[in-house]
């Protein structure tokens, strides 16, 4: 969940990824000025949500600041903004940047980062991607929180997913709106959103509690998501509870049509937070007791306390929690899980070394997997083979495409690329095209 999770940002990219890179700098001073017109008029978040909890409001994003600090694609234009009016949540504020598409407007992308989202990307390989999604003519939005969005005073981390929700829903409501509807706007043009992690979990509750991946009528708007190791918050009860939560089974033969294995095996792993990651859900979750060492056994209070703020809160079974939809109709959803390392820590799973062993990453993102129906359509999940990491998902391979790919497989970096953005010489279509809603 760190944005210093992953390893081997120094891999080979494939020429795919930066391919009209240099042309579309060109363009970069015409298409500031729109950006800045764009930026002043986009109107704030609506209060409803068209899910089962309500959104907040974007104020004040008509102040620019500078993108520094080599975590924006150059040429973006960036504003500072606040969120308020997030039910039982404190205000927050963040940075945002936007690089408007060249030519046809192909659709919007709007990034999460993962661990506390405090910075807008946390490797080269993610700048990568926005990269290549830009030389494909979409719209890229990075955002970079001022504290941890997970974090609230007395609020939850299922009431704090209020925050992403509501800037998605702004982007939506705004920049998307220009280009889609606006003077020589695409109305085929997509609304999509890729989250990394702690920045997929931010997908996910958007889609789960927030309206985004709602179905006809319901106010849903997202057409396409890439959700990359995880979403990690899927059960923050089996995560963190002692003694600890039974093996989970990342796509179990015969159950799981979904998945995506190639030439790979179903594989299984604790749902256990690692240390790294436990600490954090501490401060986040306001509960000092998550994973402490066993024998000490977890409070009923604190299981239930965190069931119902995860994104498979099970309200149904607990009557604790808000209701979450798993039926996303109108959403391509692609997730993308490491089965394994190149290079293991040989004290696996022992040490919970958070760089050279397995972590939480591919078990809880099965879990929301597995309650995603079977109406989301297309929906995907690729298994991840040789990550430089636990959560490195760009730069190991993806057999499941190898025979799209020519016979060799793709690394998961251009497999998650082309999977958003399309890729031409392979007929590879984009899956952020716009859906009906």
């Amino acid at each position: 969940m760190l944005p210093s999770r992953r390893s081997g940002s120094g891999c080979s990219i494939s020429p795919t990824s930066t391919t009209g890179v240099v042309v579309r700098m060109l363009c970069i001073s015409v298409v500031a000025l729109a950006a800045l017109c764009l930026f002043a008029s986009a109107p704030s978040a609506h209060a409803s949500s068209g899910g089962s909890l309500a959104l907040g409001t974007v104020t004040g994003n008509t102040l620019m600041v500078a993108c520094g600090g080599g975590q924006w694609l150059s040429g973006m234009t960036c504003h500072s903004a606040t969120i308020t009016g997030c039910p039982s949540v404190d205000n927050i504020n963040f940075i945002y940047g936007y690089l408007p598409p060249a030519g046809t407007p192909q659709g919007i992308i709007v990034y999460f980062d993962g661990g506390d989202g405090t910075s807008a990307v946390g490797e080269a390989t993610e700048l990568q991607m926005l990269s290549y999604y830009a030389s494909q003519n979409y719209g890229v939005v990075e955002i970079a929180w001022a504290t941890a969005w997970e974090q609230t005073t007395n609020a939850n981390i299922q009431n704090a997913a209020c925050r992403p929700a509501t800037f998605l829903n702004f982007i939506y409501s705004g920049i998307y709106q220009s280009i889609a509807t606006g003077t020589g706007g695409n109305p085929n043009a997509g609304m999509c959103a890729q989250g990394y992690s702690a920045g997929s979990a931010a997908v996910a509750y958007s889609l789960a509690y927030y309206g985004a991946g709602g179905p006809v009528g319901t106010g849903g708007y997202l057409d396409a998501v890439e959700l990359i190791s995880g979403p990690v918050l899927s059960d923050i009860k089996q995560g963190c509870m002692e003694p600890n939560a039974p093996n989970v089974t990342v796509c179990p033969a015969g159950s799981s049509p979904e998945c995506q294995l190639g030439s790979d095996s179903p594989w299984t792993l604790p749902p256990v937070y690692v240390n790294t990651d436990a600490n954090y859900l501490k401060a986040w979750a306001n509960d000092n007791t998550c994973q402490n060492t066993y024998p000490t056994f977890t409070s009923s209070a604190s299981n239930a306390a965190w069931l119902a703020q995860s994104i498979v809160d099970q309200s149904n079974l607990t009557g604790l929690g808000a209701a979450p939809s798993f039926s996303y109709p109108n959403t391509a959803v692609s997730g993308w899980l490491c089965r394994n390392l190149l290079k293991t820590d040989p004290t696996c799973p022992n040490a919970k070394d958070y760089l050279g062993c397995p972590n939480n990453s591919s078990t809880q993102g099965q879990i929301f997997y597995s309650q995603v129906t079977t109406g989301t359509s297309p929906f995907n999940v690729y298994s991840v083979d040789g990550c430089q990491g636990p959560e490195a998902v760009p730069s190991g391979t993806v057999s499941a495409l190898t025979v799209v790919y020519g016979g060799q497989a793709p690394s998961g970096e251009v497999a998650v690329e082309n999977d958003m953005a399309g890729y031409t010489p392979l007929f590879i279509p984009a899956r952020c095209v716009r859906r009906s809603h």
